[in-house]
């Protein structure tokens, strides 16, 4: 590690980056003139981060990426480096989900949203490490989380399982990598617009009765979200402090608007109404 500083150029990897947080973050690692390998299932979002990644200064690859399948994140991880060198930043942010009580979803479900956030992360993670150890340079992973991962958050179950999984694994895998180079950070977000998972079910309606019961139960106490740049801003300090110290855990949440909280449901949906960021 000591011959690495994680200010300068360096390979990135980010994982679900064809839209919302894993786009913000690709593009703002262009801005420092990385190297940026992008992931996703679907190729044409991520050929517009590729373009946003690019316009920002930095260089970027594009290449299908479904986390949840070995030998699909090997492939990523080979056709990554044979392109823009070895990794040293390998950001975990894929994620699936999607609300209701448990007994509504079904097997493949629940299955998706587990293999997705935890297993897809660890297989991520593993290869990420032998690339690092095998350079003996150093550098961070970093995984995503939710801060369903500690507060209970009903009808949002197997995410919220999978992303707890997540942070122990994280937890484990810090000491296991002591003496390394190697930083594990883990970022818990909290309410956040212009995701794919925040919008592909807005106004159904069992997004909405998730939220009525999230509100009664003073988990959703207000309107203030944050935008997928807010959590950009977050990884980017996260893997770029200067060497010898590290984020064990930041919990990034959106603070209330001015002015009085909502006292009714309503009160909170036309406040969210008011003070959703512009898509």
């Amino acid at each position: 590690m000591s011959e690495l500083d994680p200010r300068l150029d360096r390979a990135a990897i980010v994982s679900g980056a064809g839209t919302g947080i894993g786009r913000a973050i690709a593009s703002k690692f262009g801005t420092l003139g990385w190297r940026v390998a992008i992931g996703g299932r679907r190729v044409e979002p991520l050929a517009e981060t590729a373009a946003l990644v690019e316009q920002a200064g930095g260089t970027c690859f594009a290449h299908p990426l479904d986390v949840t399948d070995p030998e699909s994140a090997e492939r990523f991880f080979t056709a990554a480096e044979e392109k823009l060198g070895k990794v040293t930043v390998v950001i975990n942010n894929a994620g699936a989900g999607r609300w209701g009580p448990l007994e509504d979803f079904s097997p493949a479900e629940i299955h998706a949203e587990i293999a997705t956030k935890l297993t897809g992360s660890l297989y991520m993670a593993r290869l990420g490490i032998q690339s690092m150890r095998a350079q003996g340079a150093g550098g961070d992973i970093l995984f995503i989380t939710s801060t369903s991962a500690v507060q209970p958050w009903p009808f949002h179950l197997p995410y919220a399982a999978a992303s707890a999984g997540v942070e122990h694994a994280a937890r484990m895998l810090r000491l296991e990598l002591e003496g390394s180079g190697i930083r594990v950070n883990v970022l818990r977000c909290g309410e956040t617009a212009g995701t794919e998972f925040a919008v592909k079910e807005m106004g159904q309606e069992r997004m909405m009765k998730a939220h009525n019961f999230w509100f009664r139960r003073g988990l959703l106490r207000h309107s203030g979200l944050m935008t997928p740049d807010m959590v950009a801003d977050a990884v980017v300090a996260a893997v770029t402090l200067p060497l010898g110290y590290q984020y064990e855990l930041m919990a990034v949440v959106p603070t209330a608007p001015p002015g009085d909280l909502p006292v009714t449901y309503e009160d909170l949906i036309a406040s969210l109404m008011r003070h959703l960021p512009p898509s």
